[in-house]
């Protein structure tokens, strides 16, 4: 593949993976202040299976909700708008890539995506300002910069897990050797393509540089740092980082999580992380 520059060929590829209609449809209402659950509700039953897809969701462990959730029109009055939003692109965005090529574990990928989407959302429970919903979003897609590469530049893309690997650093250091763009990059242009929330744009972009990141996106930034920082620590999953889990200054200093209280904080995250593996069998069956 000639030459280095990623963006160029992304944006020529007219097949990059884009959500499907009813999401989009969904996100469009949601914004709408004038739509009403009745509204969204009628958009998703035209969709049998996301529909189902997300009762299972709501009804599982994950929301630990006291009594069974038994329509869409229920679920969005229970939870609201944003988490609908949230568990629609969720449910969608695991059918959007094939499988990856040997050396490469699409599973373990997906697991590692889910577990840092998981634990942002707990965090986000604690950090003034940041939404949940869309702490998870960014948790759930911050990676799919490297599924696009896969897809679309394999060679480029081994040769990154190859260095990375050998050099035992993080990916985004070594697409640095490879390549002159980085997956954050991409996932941003992803998340512009399919017209995602700005904070969550930034966010991405800027999600290995947080000191750099706009401080109205900061403190979103540093819940996902922390998030990836606890799942490479408990090894869950695989990202294709290589390099020994830490955690930037600009990342703690956003946070407002007192050493004292880390004890106390991994074993409510380690109950999570439980919950979150509930959440990814639904979303794969």
């Amino acid at each position: 593949m000639a030459g280095k520059d990623l963006k160029s060929i992304v944006d020529r590829i007219v097949d990059l993976p884009t959500l499907p209609q009813v999401v989009t449809t969904i996100m469009t209402l949601i914004e709408d202040p004038d739509s009403s659950a009745s509204d969204i509700n009628d958009v998703m039953t035209n969709d049998p299976a996301l529909a189902g897809r997300i009762l299972k969701l709501v009804n599982s462990v994950f929301y630990g909700l006291p009594n069974k959730v038994s329509s869409i029109q229920q679920a969005i009055t229970i939870l609201g708008f944003n988490t609908i939003k949230s568990l629609a692109i969720s449910a969608s965005v695991f059918d959007l890539f094939g499988e990856g090529d040997e050396g490469f574990s699409y599973e373990g990928f997906w697991k590692n995506s889910m577990g840092v989407a998981t634990v942002a959302r707990f965090l986000s429970n604690r950090e003034p300002g940041v939404s949940p919903d869309t702490s998870f979003v960014v948790g759930l897609l911050h990676g799919m910069g490297k599924l696009v590469l896969d897809q679309y530049a394999p060679m480029e893309f081994q040769k990154i897990l190859e260095v990375a690997q050998e050099k035992e650093i993080d990916f985004y250091k070594a697409e640095e050797e490879v390549i002159e763009t980085t997956y954050a990059e991409i996932g941003y242009w992803l998340a512009e393509r399919w017209q995602l929330a700005p904070d969550v744009q930034e966010v991405m972009k800027y999600q290995n540089r947080i000191a750099d990141c706009p401080d109205k996106e900061r403190p979103l930034a540093a819940v996902l740092a922390f998030a990836r920082y606890v799942c490479k620590v408990k090894k869950y999953g695989s990202s294709g980082d290589f390099a020994k889990p830490q955690l930037s200054r600009a990342a703690w200093d956003s946070l407002h999580i007192q050493r004292e209280q880390l004890p106390s904080v991994i074993a409510e995250i380690n109950n999570e992380l439980e919950n979150a593996q509930a959440f990814l069998e639904i979303i794969n069956s």
